[in-house]
């Protein structure tokens, strides 16, 4: 890391790590940031999350919608960093979730189940070390040791991290060592749980993202992490109504200049252009995800048209819709879903291959799985069904 980029050290300090080398270790949050240049931003992105919200208020089960969308957020995030699978893949995984699949497939699946891991948590504890641990502990359950199982799960690091690099005198970036590195969680954590009066929630998120990622407390998975935060953080301060924004596509699309606005904020105090780049992921993740939901109200109310005009089978329809939330199932799945008998959901599954609703997926006997296409392409963020 060239140290002297960040000389001016507005936004924090360097201090001595291993190798000669210098990390940087973040001042506490808030910091003072003139937010009359942000207003058309914040506001834009605002009005992008109330409109989120009412959509998503109109959604009887938003389960049959947010499970989409954390798919594409698991798929998205875990990409950034070298973690590789497909929409049909990860489908797969979470309808059999027995260690099925390759290493990828079951770590991009974990990402769900840490996202619904800090959820549950949170309905009863407020963000904490115990609950960013516990998240980061189910992400990289089972990896293997390439993929994170050697970087001690849902413990913080005992050893200097960096960035940019596999020699540390080559690093873009080196964070905090690993003492200052808890002290500085201690007061993110404070910060989080403290009232910010004068400072809006979704600014505040903005902040926790980029302390989160510069402090870099876990030996892997940090940004994963850090990417959840952000949906959690507006859960818990009213912003969202549902987990129903996820930002890891739009950063995906534009993770160098999402790396580069952090960077300028360690090394130049660049505040506004980080948060700028913030809000506009929040305003344009907003709209997508309205997109993607439309798109899927559509598709569930064509299939349910179909099924009423042709079958007129209530199981067939209950089926269809578990189908949104998990699009792949197997005949004991449909069986239990609408609580009918083995029979009678293989009739209904017949049923749905010959409308076209679902089809059998290949290679799968025992148990033979379904899966309706179309759900797992618009989740995927292939719209045109």
């Amino acid at each position: 890391m060239d140290a002297t980029l960040f000389n001016q050290q507005k936004t924090g300090k360097l201090v001595a790590t291993i190798e000669g080398m210098s990390a940087f270790v973040p001042h506490p949050l808030p910091p003072e940031i003139e937010l009359a240049c942000l207003i058309d931003e914040f506001g834009e992105a605002s009005a992008a999350l109330g409109g989120l919200n009412r959509i998503g208020s109109t959604i009887l089960n938003p389960y049959m919608v947010i499970r989409p969308l954390q798919r594409n957020e698991a798929l998205r995030s875990s990409a950034m960093e070298g973690t590789f699978s497909t929409a049909d893949n990860l489908a797969i995984v979470e309808a059999l979730d027995s260690g099925s699949g390759s290493n990828a497939d079951r770590e991009v699946y974990n990402y769900i189940r840490a996202i619904d891991y800090a959820i549950e948590q949170t309905k009863t504890l407020p963000i904490s070390h115990r609950v960013v641990k516990g998240m980061h502990s189910v992400l990289l359950s089972g990896a293997t040791k390439p993929r994170g199982a050697n970087k001690r799960p849902g413990e913080y690091k005992i050893h200097q991290n960096w960035i940019g690099a596999l020699d540390i005198r080559d690093a873009r970036f080196i964070p905090p060592p690993p003492n200052e590195a808890i002290q500085c969680m201690d007061d993110l954590e404070a910060f989080i749980n403290k009232d910010t009066a004068g400072l809006p929630a979704l600014i505040a998120a903005g902040l926790v993202h980029y302390q989160f990622e510069t402090i870099h407390p876990f030996g892997d998975g940090n940004g994963r992490v850090g990417r959840m935060l952000i949906t959690l953080q507006l859960l818990l301060k009213g912003l969202l109504d549902a987990p129903l924004l996820y930002v890891s596509p739009y950063i995906e699309r534009n993770k160098d200049e999402y790396i580069d606005a952090m960077f300028a904020v360690s090394s130049k105090g660049d505040w506004i252009r980080w948060l700028r780049y913030f809000l506009r992921a929040v305003k344009i993740s907003s709209n997508e995800t309205i997109n993607t939901i439309i798109k899927l109200n559509e598709l569930r109310d064509r299939y349910r048209s179909t099924i009423q005009q042709k079958t007129k089978s209530v199981s067939a329809i209950t089926i269809c819709d578990h189908l949104f939330e998990r699009p792949v199932v197997s005949i004991s799945d449909a069986a239990k879903v609408s609580e009918t008998s083995y029979q009678s959901a293989k009739k209904n599954i017949d049923q749905l291959v010959k409308l076209g609703i679902i089809s059998p997926v290949p290679g799968f006997e025992n148990p033979k799985l379904f899966w309706s296409k179309a759900v797992i392409d618009i989740s995927d963020g292939r719209l045109d069904h």
